[in-house]
């Protein structure tokens, strides 16, 4: 009775084996042929998720810190990244924004563009290791893309060739007074590009 037990364990072990080694080899062949928009990724909640009773506004509205989005989220020969800066400030009511405090979301995008999939795909991993381990304080989450780390303002997702990311900024005098990211947020929206990513923009 043991023994057929274990036989059965060792079977269940091997097809989620089997069955994981395919799900990783599907993942590394999607491939993101065109160049993406950045600021058409976020889904239509991103703002309340990210910043409740706020409005946006332009982002030259304030004068804000450059974001480091990715590690070395710098466009190379053999990629491209395109970036995007969203602002929200505290509404003071009717729509006016309290540029005193304001949230900064900044997207980055960088697209490996070499045209084999597994070679594009394993460079964008490399970036997603790297960002990993320059960030201290980010947790590995599953079911978002084939890779992400989350910090309270910071996230990266990677999606084959692609490697999405997310830095939240808080500024102004009263920035004390924006409810605080955090990772379950953070997490949503990153979630939300993934997912626009993958249905407009899929080759």
């Amino acid at each position: 009775m043991r023994s057929s037990v274990a036989h059965g364990w060792v079977l269940a072990v091997l097809a989620s084996a089997v069955l994981c080694a395919g799900c990783q080899s599907a993942s590394a062949a999607v491939h993101y042929p065109a160049a993406i928009d950045a600021c058409r990724l976020p889904g239509p909640n991103a703002a309340a998720q990210l910043a409740p009773g706020t409005v946006e506004v332009p982002a030259a509205s304030v004068k804000a810190p450059e974001a480091k989005v990715v590690p070395s989220d710098r466009g190379a020969d053999d990629n491209e990244v395109t970036t995007c800066k969203r602002v929200f400030a505290r509404d003071l009511g009717g729509g006016k924004p309290n540029l005193q405090d304001y949230r900064l979301v900044t997207i980055a995008v960088a697209r490996f563009t070499d045209a084999d999939p597994g070679t594009a795909a394993a460079k964008a991993t490399q970036l997603m290791t790297d960002a990993l381990g320059d960030h201290s304080g980010v947790r590995l989450v599953t079911g978002v893309g084939d890779e992400a780390g989350f910090s309270e303002k910071w996230a990266a997702v990677r999606t084959g060739n692609v490697v999405l990311g997310l830095a939240i900024d808080d500024g102004g005098t009263e920035a004390a007074m924006i409810p605080p990211a955090t990772v379950d947020n953070v997490q949503a929206v990153v979630t939300d590009m993934a997912n626009t990513l993958r249905a407009d923009y899929k080759g």
